[in-house]
C-alpha cells in the first residue's frame, strides 16, 4: 500500500486573521485617537504575520499566495 503525503492547509489560519482584521477595523471608528493608533499597529502586525506565513510556506492553497516566484527566481 502506497503511503499518502501529509497535506496541510493553512486556510483556517488565514480566515482567523481576516476575521480579526475585520473586527478591529469595525471597532476603529468607535474609539479614541490613542486607541486608533494601537488598533492600526495591531492590524499591521496581522498583515505582516500573514505575509510571513505565506512566504514561509511557499505555494499554498487559495488562501495564501506566495510573495516570491517558485524556484528561487527574483
Amino acid at each position: 500500500m502506497a503511503k499518502r503525503k501529509l497535506e496541510v492547509t493553512l486556510t483556517p489560519i488565514a480566515t482567523q486573521i481576516d476575521r480579526a482584521e475585520a473586527k478591529m477595523k469595525s471597532l476603529r471608528p468607535k474609539v479614541s485617537a490613542a486607541d486608533k493608533k494601537a488598533i492600526d499597529l495591531e492590524i499591521k502586525k496581522l498583515e505582516k504575520f500573514r505575509k510571513e506565513l505565506a512566504e514561509f510556506c511557499g505555494r499554498m492553497t487559495h488562501g495564501f499566495k506566495p510573495l516570491k516566484p517558485a524556484g528561487g527566481e527574483k
